[in-house]
């Protein structure tokens, strides 16, 4: 077997490839003045309905898949602008799929509060999720499992830091 003589120099090219690549990075950059926007599921309230699992069951909690963020409207935007908190709880399908959105009442007061829950709104009318499962043993070893309708509560402040427009969330 006859070896070429120009493997040394392939293997000092794959070293020299493999040192540059892994030794960079890339740095994330934020636009200046953008907002900054947040958000966290929230603690269900007591009075919220919930799914009773009978002995044997297990539900698989449904994960946010896809989020886009509340915008804070443009026109509100000012020094001094007093904060809104908006509770909303979302209601999804089967699928995961955002059907309904229900502010929780008296949590945005103020004149602004209607285009501050329209925002909200209209962003997570396009969130998704994974769906929540429920698997039910048959008694044979083997497992019904089904897609289940759901609904979950998230909290969104909308506020002025630092002279720049914010979208936070957090649990409560």
């Amino acid at each position: 077997m006859q070896v070429s003589s120009s493997w040394p120099v392939l293997v000092l090219w794959t070293f020299v490839a493999t040192v540059v690549c892994g030794c960079s990075t890339q740095e994330e950059r934020k636009p200046v003045g953008e907002p900054r926007t947040s958000y966290a599921e929230m603690a269900a309230p007591a009075s919220a309905p919930h799914y009773t699992l009978q002995p044997g069951d297990t539900a698989v909690k449904p994960v946010l898949d896809k989020q886009v963020s509340p915008v804070y409207p443009p026109t509100l935007v000012r020094p001094g602008a007093a904060p809104v908190t908006v509770v909303v709880q979302l209601v999804m399908d089967e699928n995961g799929r955002v059907q309904a959105v229900h502010p929780q009442p008296g949590t945005a007061d103020g004149p602004a509060h209607a285009l501050i829950e329209a925002e909200v709104e209209q962003a997570v009318m396009q969130w998704t999720f994974t769906p929540m499962w429920v698997r039910h043993p048959r008694g044979d070893g083997t497992y019904e499992v089904t897609q289940k309708p759901f609904s979950l509560w998230y909290v969104f402040d909308f506020k002025m830091a630092g002279g720049k427009p914010v979208v936070e969330s957090g649990r409560r």
